[in-house]
């Protein structure tokens, strides 16, 4: 197996397994920071085991080596798992996932500020293009007291904050973020404790509970982590556009829950205006081929 096809293997994977995220989410009958708290709980736990029967004696070491930067992905990477859980309980599953789909958008306005990167034509209409189309789906819930408008602002918030985390792993390519996954998760668990209620949890809460934060979270986000390793980011991104397609769509099959038309239009926009962008620089970036992985 070649190395493109490798990291396509694995980040595909691993957005396979974050598509039933926001389906459990949902299922799960509790408050926001009660289900935010228990995905985290949980997943951290699985991470940080799983780092233990890998490295061993050596998992502190790799633990001290993220650094800041692996700091600064943990604090972003927890701050948005909260919004985004927030997120999918204020609002359909689908405008929050086509709004968080735009976080490779304000990755590029964030690494302009914070890295210095050049702001290229392509991400510039990228940018005008996907914000047009967060604003179409936002523009059905202009009244600023329901709970879908502060969903689809938890949403964009999520977006920010991935967009963050983001420029965070890349100003650090050299070290696997996955490490910093299970630190994001133990800093929301620890922040969230004094908040939640996680005694509220009953009957198949648990099980919900159980197969998203030991399964699905800890396995999509440690494939998505490895993915980058073998291809390029535009194919990533590419690739990340699955779960806001695929993740609506289960929804609606269980829980017949239909997004609405701006949102489906707003979606299309966003979703059409990210697949024409990452294929145009997929393109290019193939033309320049990847060193060989260590």
């Amino acid at each position: 197996m070649t190395e493109q096809s490798k990291g396509v293997l694995i980040t595909t994977l691993g957005v396979l397994a974050i598509v039933p995220d926001s389906l459990l989410i949902r299922l799960i009958d509790a408050g926001v920071l009660t289900i935010a708290f228990w995905r985290a709980c949980l997943a951290s736990s699985v991470i940080l085991i799983g780092l233990t029967l890998v490295y061993r004696a050596r998992t502190p070491a790799i633990l001290r080596g993220l650094g800041r930067a692996g700091l600064v992905y943990a604090v972003f990477m927890g701050l948005g798992t909260l919004l985004f859980v927030s997120a999918v309980q204020l609002t359909t599953v689908a405008s929050a996932l086509f709004i968080v789909s735009t976080s490779p958008v304000f990755a590029a306005l964030v690494t302009r500020a914070v890295l210095g990167d050049r702001i290229t034509p392509r991400m510039a209409w990228t940018i005008a293009f996907s914000l047009a189309g967060v604003g179409v789906i936002a523009s059905g819930e202009l009244n600023a007291s329901g709970p879908a408008f502060w969903g689809n602002l938890c949403a964009l918030g999520t977006a920010i904050s991935l967009a963050f985390a983001f420029t965070a792993a890349r100003s650090a390519r050299h070290i696997s973020m996955v490490p910093a996954a299970g630190v994001a998760y133990l800093l929301t668990t620890v922040a969230l404790l004094p908040f939640a209620a996680p005694e509220t949890m009953q009957g198949m809460d648990w099980i919900w509970a159980a197969f998203l934060g030991c399964v699905f979270v800890p396995i999509g986000t440690s494939l998505m982590a490895l993915g980058p390793r073998y291809i390029q980011p535009a194919e990533v991104s590419l690739l990340l556009l699955l779960e806001a397609i695929l993740a609506p769509l289960l929804i609606w099959a269980v829980l017949g829950e239909f997004p609405g038309l701006r949102t489906l239009v707003g979606g299309a926009m966003v979703l059409g205006v990210l697949l024409i962008s990452n294929l145009i620089a997929l393109k290019r970036a193939r033309r320049v081929p990847m060193p060989p992985h260590p």
